[in-house]
């Protein structure tokens, strides 16, 4: 694929940069809010560009939890670094502030899980999981009496998950003394 400074090869390469600079998986949603935030490219002309670099395997789309969210490829990488200098470096300033000021919360929204639903019983189940990269790192089903105890232990996944995931890993991986 060829990229020039203008048209829709310079909003491709924008869009692997914006997917780059975020380090984190994006929904459509939120790259073309990130998209919109730098440049002029209508949703659907991005949605048939996104598509194109799916195709093309710059980029790879990944089902989770009634979305997509999309991830840069090696290639994708590896091309945004070779030509990342085609974008003006004002673009690229204010893609990295952009991405910078939003990573926690997209990572957050999109990375972090908690989905409770009600069992026949009365219970609830409880999934809690973290994606990184293009796979689950961590889940766990937990089986709460109660929808009170479930919202709780949701917004303290939602709020804490990186500390309780350590914590949890190091005590798992503790050596026996």
């Amino acid at each position: 694929m060829a990229f020039f400074t203008e048209g829709n090869g310079r909003a491709k390469l924008l869009i692997l940069y914006i997917l780059e600079k975020f380090r984190t998986p994006v929904t459509r949603e939120q790259l073309y809010t990130a998209m919109a935030a730098v440049d002029s490219t209508g949703f659907f002309e991005m949605s048939e560009m996104t598509a194109e670099l799916e195709q093309e395997q710059y980029l790879l789309a990944v089902p989770v939890r009634q979305q997509q969210l999309l991830f840069i490829t090696e290639k994708g990488s590896e091309l945004c670094a070779a030509f990342e200098r085609e974008i003006a470096r004002s673009v690229r300033d204010e893609v990295i502030g952009y991405a910078d000021e939003h990573r926690d919360e997209v990572r957050r929204s999109n990375c972090i899980v908690a989905d409770a639903r009600p069992l026949a019983d009365g219970t609830w189940m409880l999934t809690l999981s973290m994606l990184e990269k293009d796979s689950v790192l961590f889940e766990i089903d937990l089986r709460l009496p109660d929808a009170h105890m479930a919202r709780l232990a949701q917004r303290h996944w939602m709020s804490e998950a990186d500390s309780i995931y350590l914590d949890l890993l190091s005590r798992l991986t503790a050596e026996e003394e």
